[in-house]
């Protein structure tokens, strides 16, 4: 078995690895690349193989980072299936419609390069094959089989096992402890090689438990203040997370009720999906949507769909709530929010995510008094603070625990998906703890398994 990095090696986007003996290959995840200065160059450069010999691909989740250059592969020639959770394939067809819209719009007000055609992602959904957990299904000499990863909403890590030959597991995005709505990773089985992420391989996050102590004094900080607070959140798993907990907010008379908008229509689209598939979420929140309570539906909340409505917004009374994609905060519509609010001091903005280099978000998580958004200088005076425990991604020590609780220890582990300090971290802690040689790949590089 030859396994080769071609993306989201010592970078966090664009996660692509090829998976291949002498008669069969296959791809796990074909992702975007975002954030970055030279990212739009990257999608356009031509896939390093041949897409027609490509058997399948394994998707282990609908982040665009994971499938957003699936519509390309198919644009490329590629005929064989997509395999993925049900949640997954609804989400990933939200995802890359998105993305091919807004390419649209930039190539008719900027001329930018169009990657796909809205054909090309409609020939990707029919070609997807929907795949429960832990259902194994074989792709010419691999046996591939999907674990729940508790990263985002029917996320999957996959394991490979060529028959009658070795075995390799592909974490895709590990999830954070103390999801309110997913259930927790699954255990890793015996494998020979690991490559698992390291988004926070050197981070420890804060504790989960006080996560929704320190929305809630942020909540009452605003309400006081008659203030505005604005949340910049990816549309799917962490938006739906702090509805989750909003809703217990609001519905138990723990915060007052407080007008709160979301202002992103695919978010809206999402949490539909998301209340479609009751039986992906943990046993608490089953028992919770079994009652009749919609998880993610409270006094106050008002669903802003349209780009009128979002505008609509400006008008509304403080104190309020804005949450509006995307999360890093490089497009769409929270930046025209933070063009509003950043200059005023009675503002909050609440970072509950990733923040990746060369992005909006990262400059402001960085303590930057001075940024551009939307062409225009800004002078931040606004508060800008952050909850780490929102954070879908595992941290260092989640990571190392996973590998350590796994059936047995991998013998050979290379880590991806992570800035290069956060994944060489990762790598030297496992190597240090674990006493398994851990390396960082780079992109390009290939491994024998």
């Amino acid at each position: 078995m030859r396994i080769s990095f071609l993306g989201a090696a010592r970078e966090v986007t664009g996660s692509l690895y090829l998976v291949e003996t002498k008669t069969t290959k296959i791809l796990v995840d074909c992702g975007m690349h975002q954030g970055c200065n030279t990212c739009d160059v990257k999608n356009l450069v031509d896939f390093p193989f041949d897409s027609k010999t490509v058997d399948a691909v394994l998707l282990t989740h609908a982040h665009l980072d994971h499938c957003g250059r699936i519509p390309k592969l198919i644009k490329a020639g590629f005929k064989g299936k997509i395999y993925a959770t049900a949640p997954t394939m609804k989400l990933a067809t939200l995802v890359m419609e998105d993305a091919q819209h807004i390419m649209e719009d930039d190539h008719k007000r900027e001329g930018t390069p169009i990657l796909y055609s809205r054909e090309d992602v409609a020939s990707a959904v029919e070609q997807f094959e929907i795949v429960d957990y832990s259902r194994e299904v074989t792709v010419g000499d691999f046996v591939c089989r999907p674990r729940d990863a508790g990263h985002i909403f029917g996320s999957a890590f996959w394991e490979v096992r060529q028959v009658d030959g070795p075995s390799a597991a592909f974490s895709g995005d590990l999830g954070n402890s103390g999801s309110k709505i997913l259930r927790t990773t699954a255990q890793l089985s015996a494998v020979d090689a690991l490559i698992i992420e390291s988004t926070y391989g050197n981070r420890i996050h804060e504790d989960e438990s006080t996560r929704e102590s320190k929305l809630r004094e942020i909540l009452e900080r605003t309400i006081k203040t008659k203030g505005v607070l604005v949340i910049p959140a990816f549309a799917i798993d962490r938006t739906q997370q702090i509805l989750f907990e909003l809703n217990h907010l609001i519905e138990k008379g723990i915060v007052p009720e407080i007008d709160i908008y979301l202002d992103s229509p695919m978010a809206i689209k999402a949490t539909e999906i998301m209340k479609e598939y009751p039986q992906y979420y943990n046993k608490e929140a089953r028992a919770l949507a079994a009652t009749g309570d919609d998880l993610f539906d409270f006094p106050g909340l008002q669903l802003t769909k349209t780009r009128d409505e979002s505008k609509l917004i400006n008008e509304a009374r403080s104190p309020k709530v804005i949450i509006a994609g995307s999360g890093m905060m490089n497009g769409g519509r929270i930046q025209h929010h933070l063009v509003r609010y950043l200059s005023n001091p009675n503002a909050t903005v609440l970072i509950v995510g990733y923040q990746a280099e060369g992005t909006l978000g990262r400059d402001l998580h960085d303590g930057k008094k001075h940024v551009r958004v939307l062409q225009e200088s800004v002078n931040v005076k606004a508060t800008v603070t952050s909850i780490g425990a929102y954070s879908a991604h595992a941290d260092q020590a989640k990571l190392v625990k996973w590998i350590e609780d796994a059936e047995a220890l991998p013998k050979q582990i290379y880590v991806t998906h992570g800035e290069e300090g956060a994944a060489v971290a990762l790598a030297t802690r496992i190597k240090q703890h674990l006493k398994i040689d851990a390396v960082a790949p780079h992109v390009g590089d290939s491994i024998e398994v």
